[in-house]
């Protein structure tokens, strides 16, 4: 009895300080990488044709027109979704993982780490879903979309129109991304870290430059592999899709218009853009939640 209680008490403060934890790597790691990603979703849902622009012409014709504030329009609601969504991922992956393996974490098989990842990414899309709903429509430039003053007046204006489920708009499309995302996240960042762990020794004897390079890999990885599924949930949501008035919007159907109408790079476009800025915000993210975890665990 007393050995049970003193388990679930531990399991108990190990939720607690990864649930404060990622909340702290999600502020920090949103102010890094928002800029970019405003440019990534503007990119995203553009009007295609030959004056597409570029990642880079779309930034600078945002700093032009709005100043540099422009490239952080709508940062509230996913400052807010950032912390709420890593709080959720780091504690969902540590319960997943504590459920399947009883053992110390650290010697949790790579195979089930990858199973406890693509496990976050099934709990937290559902906190994701309304925050990029949201997002994806205060950043397009797309001149076919409404223009909001603020955040708060987007997801009213939305709630209005279609009632809460309409915040849930595109909810396959982020299931599509979350959860081959994050076992490939979760997968990339453990990788490191294990290439990087001495022999008999553990993640904590681990450098904060060395959890970077580790945070940098799983970010890279993260977006590299389901970014087609970002593309259409961004057209989804943003209803930028280009389907005829009528024809049923999902997944599938927004995905074999984008390949007929554009291409296989129409599912890429600012791919390189989102990897470029997904490697320093998260080697910020990992590093941030590895730096609050030893210290609310008395880890050195």
């Amino acid at each position: 009895q007393g050995a049970g209680a003193g388990k679930v008490e531990s399991d108990a403060l190990k939720s607690r300080n990864e649930t404060l934890s990622g909340m702290a790597a999600g502020f920090a790691c949103k102010l890094v990488e928002y800029p970019l990603d405003t440019v990534k979703v503007q990119v995203q849902t553009q009007k295609p044709g030959p004056d597409a622009l570029s990642p880079y012409q779309m930034l600078m014709r945002t700093v032009r027109a709005e100043g540099f504030r422009g490239l952080y329009r709508g940062i509230p609601s996913p400052l807010l979704g950032s912390m709420a969504e890593n709080s959720v991922l780091f504690s969902s992956y540590g319960l997943a993982g504590r459920l399947i393996h009883t053992g110390d974490q650290e010697t949790m098989p790579f195979a089930k780490k990858l199973f406890a990842g693509s496990c976050s990414g099934f709990a937290v899309a559902a906190v994701l879903t309304p925050v990029e709903l949201i997002k994806c429509k205060m950043q397009t430039s797309n001149e076919a979309a409404v223009r909001y003053a603020n955040s708060m007046e987007c997801a009213l204006a939305t709630v209005r129109q279609g009632g809460i489920r309409s915040l849930f708009h595109g909810h396959v499309g982020t299931l599509c991304r979350e959860v081959p995302g994050n076992a490939a996240w979760f997968g990339g960042y453990e990788l490191g870290v294990m290439l990087q762990t001495p022999p008999g020794g553990k993640k904590s004897d681990i450098h904060p430059l060395g959890l970077m390079v580790a945070g940098a890999m799983g970010g890279s990885l993260y977006w590299a592999i389901p970014f087609p599924f970002d593309v259409v949930k961004s057209k989804i949501q943003t209803e930028t899709h280009g389907l005829p008035a009528g024809e049923r919007v999902n997944v599938a159907s927004v995905m074999r218009h984008t390949l007929k109408t554009e291409g296989v790079s129409g599912l890429y476009r600012g791919c390189g853009i989102t990897v470029a800025r997904a490697a320093p915000s998260n080697a910020v993210l990992f590093c941030v939640y590895e730096m609050v975890m030893r210290s609310l665990s008395g880890d050195p």
